[in-house]
């Protein structure tokens, strides 16, 4: 140090200080987050198996916002399935019972539940998630099905002037079941197509294929609207057809239980299957982060120990800096 000038001198100890004082940062830095600073030195430059390795964490990111929005999705379905089964179940065991029913008002409240049940059933049909429809195919940007309110004026039109249970079941047959029938045409508003499979894994996806217009929802609800416009006052059916038709009702939504039972069924195994590949997708994110680790890891201890041993040399440094300015000429001449 006393071969140079002053000015050369007061640069070297500062380029010094600048050099510990980066360690010193690298060293807090690595440390603290407990991997390298400089991946590409520690891996000797061969940074292949990282750059895979981050890879493939982004596409199991990706698939775990998948499997989230599959599982919240097939989640609401199915609780949306299960409210609608038992609405269902109660109202068609109710209906059942209408033989035997000699009171006209206690059939008319009959009716009433039907449509409140109706309206329910279509309601929970229309339900959303994600800001999306579910039960619509492709077409999520709306509900994809009418009201009820509008599908009883409907019927009341096409029911205008039947006075029998056969002529009125051919009509609503035709109605809910032709292509492009009423139900078709101006009851289901949704697409035709199904929503496109969510890829939970590389080979592994999910398709959700249930739609308002399946044909157990069809039967559901032509149930429902036949027992709740048998005591529509405008079409005023007479007493005993109003009887065959809350009956007809009831077993129609009787024989829409085990296909709706199998529907749920299905979608509980997707469920299942769901929740399967959340577990391995999440078991090989773990794996792939400990084996990144191990590739750039530091050992606290020794990292520690080099932190230790920076500041006690930038220690030093101010010392040997403060004894090398009481040195100058103009320190001397004082």
């Amino acid at each position: 140090m006393r071969s140079i000038g002053d000015m050369a001198q007061a640069l070297v100890l500062r380029n010094r200080n600048v050099q510990i004082r980066q360690q010193i940062d690298r060293l807090g830095l690595e440390l603290s987050t407990g991997v390298v600073a400089d991946k590409a030195r520690h891996l000797s430059g061969d940074l292949t198996a990282l750059a895979a390795m981050d890879r493939n964490l982004s596409v199991l990111d990706g698939f775990r916002i998948a499997t989230t929005e599959a599982a919240q999705t097939t989640g609401v379905m199915q609780t949306t399935l299960g409210a609608i089964q038992t609405r269902t179940e109660d109202v068609s065991l109710t209906l059942l019972q209408t033989d035997i029913m000699v009171s006209e008002s206690l059939r008319s409240t009959v009716a009433k539940d039907a449509l409140s049940a109706l309206t329910s059933v279509m309601s929970d049909l229309n339900r959303t998630t994600y800001g999306r429809s579910l039960f619509g195919g492709t077409a999520t940007d709306r509900a994809p099905l009418g009201t009820s309110d509008t599908l009883i004026a409907d019927l009341r039109g096409l029911l205008a002037g039947v006075t029998t249970l056969a002529g009125i079941e051919a009509q609503l047959d035709a109605w809910f079941d032709a292509p492009g029938g009423g139900f078709e045409t101006q009851t289901y508003q949704g697409s035709t197509t199904n929503l496109a499979p969510f890829q939970l894994g590389p080979s592994e996806r999910a398709a959700l294929d249930v739609r308002a217009d399946d044909q157990v929802f069809r039967d559901m609800i032509r149930g429902l609207a036949l027992a709740a416009i048998s005591d529509d006052d405008i079409l005023d059916f007479d007493q005993g057809l109003r009887a065959e038709m809350l009956a007809s009702a009831g077993n129609q939504l009787l024989q829409t239980q085990v296909p709706l039972t199998e529907l749920r069924a299905g979608l509980g195994a997707l469920e299942a299957r769901i929740e399967e590949t959340v577990t391995r997708n999440a078991a090989e994110t773990t794996a792939t982060r400990l084996a990144r680790l191990d590739l750039i890891a530091v050992d606290p201890y020794e990292t520690a120990t080099q932190l230790e041993n920076a500041q006690l040399q930038l220690e030093s440094l101010y010392t040997v800096t403060a004894r090398a300015a009481r040195l100058s000429f103009t320190e001397y001449m004082r």
